[in-house]
Formats: C-alpha cells, structure tokens, sequence
C-alpha cells in the first residue's frame, strides 16, 4: 500500500476535525475525539496541531477563510447589488458552520492570536464589502479614521450578535436578518465619504421598515 504524504494525512485529520466541530462545536474538538473518529492514534493527530488550540485554530482559520472568500461579490453584478450579495453570502457562510460560528463568537481561541487576526481581518472585509463595493470607483480605497473605525467595530459586534440570535432559533426569518443587517449600516453613514455614503443611506433606507 502506497505510504500517503503528510500533507494529505494532515488534510484527512482536518476534515475530520471540520465535521466534528461542524456536529459539536469547536469547544468540542480535542486530538482524541478526532483520533476516535479517524482511526488515527491520538500521538498523529498532536504531531500535526502540536495541540488542542492548535486543531481548534486550524479549523477555525479555515472557516474564517471560507467567509472572507464567500463575501467576495462577482465582478460581473451590479455595484448596487454587491452589498445585499456579501451579505447574503456571510448568512450562507455561517448557517452552514454554525456551531463552529457560535463558538467563535463565543470566545472560544479568544487568547489565540492568529484566529483573532483572522477574524479582525474578516471583519473588516465585512465593511469593505458593504461601502467599497458600492463606490463608483471600486478601486479607491475606503478613507479611514478612528470615528469610522469605531463606529465599524460597533457595527460588526451588532451584525454577529444579530447572527447569533438568528442561529441560536431567534424568532426572525433569514429574510428579516438580511434586511436588518442592511438597515443597520446606516450607523456608518455620518463617517463615510461621498459617494458611499448616499449609497449605503440608500441601502440602509431600502431595508428599513418604512420602505416595506
């Protein structure tokens, strides 16, 4: 039988550890359940992560990954419609791994500082996503200052604790969080330079309410 390289073992232990945590949450993954699952020894599984942090970090930077990709709008659409997509994407994204979501959000690897770069870099790609996209000019950067990037902080900790609630079998329909994600920019708008902040106002304004 042919000897498999490591790379690929350390990649069918980390699927393994994916699916658990899919089913269990990340708090859940330990080296010996995914030996357990893998028919792998325990001393494999540590000889790849190093530790219990170190597999929890490994799926979870994964799942980061896959967020930041999905929120990704494709060129060919609308600018308008760029921002509604990245967000419909982010709800896909962590509907399909909620459990690992839940537990990041959580705190879980909250002293751990690559998931905790990982996710600040997530979370600005959030924002990027929803006033960049939506400029005429997609290639110009976002000015920042410390009042947006608070206020953009304030707005990502409300978008996840909204999430949350929504996976946790809040009484909301996917529909009514994508809306409300949308409407809830609008803190943004004092700090944004033209032209993206009439287009979020706009965005904001379309997903309120008033505008049903």
């Amino acid at each position: 039988r042919r000897r498999r390289e490591p790379a690929d073992r350390r990649r069918e232990l980390l699927d393994t550890a994916a699916r658990h945590a899919d089913e269990h949450g990340l708090d859940a993954l330990t080296p010996a359940a995914v030996a357990a699952r893998s028919g792998a020894s325990k001393a494999l599984v540590f000889h790849y992560f190093a530790s219990t942090a170190g597999l929890r970090r490994a799926v979870a930077l994964e799942a980061v990954a896959e967020l930041e990709a999905a929120t990704v709008a494709p060129d060919d659409r609308p600018l308008a419609e760029r921002p509604a997509l990245a967000v419909a994407s982010y709800l896909d994204a962590v509907e399909a791994r909620r459990l690992v979501w839940q537990d990041l959000w959580r705190g879980v690897l909250a002293e751990d500082d690559a998931t905790q770069e990982a996710l600040a870099r997530v979370r600005d790609s959030l924002v990027a996503r929803l006033t960049s996209t939506v400029s005429a000019t997609t290639t110009d950067a976002l000015p920042t200052t410390p009042r947006l990037r608070l206020l953009a902080a304030g707005w990502v900790a409300l978008v996840e604790n909204v999430t949350a609630a929504w996976l946790g079998g809040g009484d909301l329909s996917r529909a009514d969080i994508e809306s409300l994600v949308l409407a809830s920019a609008v803190v943004l708008v004092p700090e944004l330079p033209e032209p993206a902040r009439g287009a979020v106002l706009a965005i904001a304004r379309a997903n309120s309410p008033a505008a049903g």
